[in-house]
């Protein structure tokens, strides 16, 4: 009987084991250096060591190494000149992620629901949006609580945080300052299908298509106006600029791709030798207060033994991820975003899919175009006639290309942008052309020069 109560506690404790390592995977580095800390706080036997360039100091040494460096990663595959990520880590104005933190900091919720609510603040990006599905950016064990945090969200200020576009922002505001009835309908109708329209002078058409009369649709466009597309870019727009990336993967002198794991953001651990050495002074003590001691050591360095091979698979696991992506998304590293292809790493890295989730969530790839969330590198697959497995962005890429590039004299709509597409093997019908070219922040036909 005990036999088989010593494999069932066994057995336990290798669970638990598992479990902090999966949860490991999937914690940022903030979360990661707080998980770490607190973990020092009750374990004397865990020393926790600031890295080699932990210090303001030693920071801003390594700045000179990083200067003309571009961080800021932009959809046209290129970099925004700016302060470099390290500079941002320094000295750093307050950013829409951590103004949102206040606020919901002053909210009573469960421990489950705050941390959903965390976990969609810090997926936002500089405007305030989702980079894709909620669903697709919290925990598994989160799910059941994203409607009641999404709730929450859109009750926060600045109104219009937490949407997927420009367009979705600009209803969820309207919503918050009371809209809603049949003038919500039609207003909805026309932020999502009709703006063109009545920007192209087609106001009458469009108010008999809605259902109502001109006065309306007048009215409802002068209320839109008063509304703030990107309601994130009030706010401090650095926050990428200080995003600490894990991996480095850049193009070497030689131009070859070369990986590199950022080891000096997290602590060095190790076992404390000083407590090592009283453990070990107590070996000799045969009182029930020695044996008490021993026990209680012994249980803090199989603790921190454990946190310590946690971090390491964790960070191998990573290397492992960067490796594959490296050979996978070749051409996204060395020409930019136009290049990046579906991935599905799983079975390359012998994990599963929800690892690989977990190990891409809210952390950053530094690269020859800027740092990037790992994410964007799994992104959706668009159908293709060809051998190809086009990415959703890659795809965004080819519009911003195409209208770019236009030289005919005429605008191009976005039908025929989708056409274009398709003499390319891809097919993109053309609500899916307008939703991309809006992520874009481009304007329609009607607006733009060309």
């Amino acid at each position: 009987m005990t036999g088989i109560d010593l494999s069932l506690r066994t057995e336990q404790r290798l669970n638990l084991r598992l479990i902090q390592t999966v949860e490991l995977l999937a914690m940022s580095t903030e979360e990661l250096n707080a998980s770490i800390r607190e973990a020092a706080e009750s374990n004397p036997m865990l020393r926790v060591s600031d890295p080699p360039f932990a210090s303001y100091s030693a920071l801003s040494d390594r700045l000179s190494q990083w200067n003309g460096r571009s961080e800021n990663y932009s959809e046209d595959g290129g970099a925004e000149d700016g302060p470099n990520w390290m500079e941002g880590m320094v000295a750093r104005k307050e950013s829409l992620q951590e103004h949102l933190m206040k606020e919901v900091g002053l909210l009573n919720l469960s421990s489950p629901l705050r941390s959903t609510v965390e976990t969609l603040v810090t997926s936002m990006d500089r405007n305030g949006f989702f980079p894709s599905g909620p669903e697709d950016l919290v925990k598994e064990e989160q799910l059941e609580y994203l409607d009641d945090a999404l709730d929450i969200i859109h009750q926060l200020e600045p109104a219009g945080v937490g949407a997927t576009s420009w367009r979705e922002s600009l209803i969820l505001q309207a919503e918050q300052k009371g809209v809603k009835g049949q003038e919500l309908r039609v207003l909805k109708s026309l932020i999502r299908d009709k703006l063109e329209l009545v920007q192209g002078g087609k106001c009458a058409k469009v108010a008999k298509d809605l259902g109502t009369d001109q006065a309306e649709i007048e009215v409802l466009m002068d209320f839109i106006k008063t509304l703030t597309p990107f309601p994130g870019r009030d706010y401090s727009s650095d926050y990428d600029n200080y995003i600490a990336p894990e991996l480095t993967i850049r193009k070497d002198e030689e131009g070859k791709l070369a990986l590199h794991l950022s080891d000096d953001i997290l602590p060095i651990l190790d076992i404390d030798p000083e407590y090592e050495e009283m453990a070990e002074s107590l070996s000799s003590d045969k009182s029930q207060e020695g044996k008490d001691a021993r026990k209680f050591f012994k249980e803090k360095r199989n603790e921190a033994n454990a946190l310590i091979l946690q971090v390491r698979t964790r960070r191998t696991t990573l290397e492992k991820l960067g490796l594959y992506l490296m050979e996978r998304q070749q051409e996204f590293f060395l020409k930019g975003p136009l290049y990046l292809k579906m991935s599905e790493a799983a079975g390359d890295i012998g994990v599963s899919d929800s690892t690989i989730s977990r190990l891409a969530n809210a952390k950053y790839v530094d690269t020859d175009f800027g740092i990037i969330p790992l994410r964007e590198l799994f992104s959706t697959k668009v159908t293709s006639e060809g051998s190809e497995n086009y990415s959703k962005n890659a795809v965004k890429e080819m519009i911003r290309q195409i209208i770019e590039e236009n030289d005919t004299g005429r605008k191009l709509s976005d039908q025929r942008i989708s056409d274009m597409l398709q003499e390319r093997g891809i097919k993109a019908a053309r609500r899916t052309v307008a939703k991309y070219r809006s992520e874009l922040d481009i304007d329609s036909s009607f607006n733009r020069p060309r």
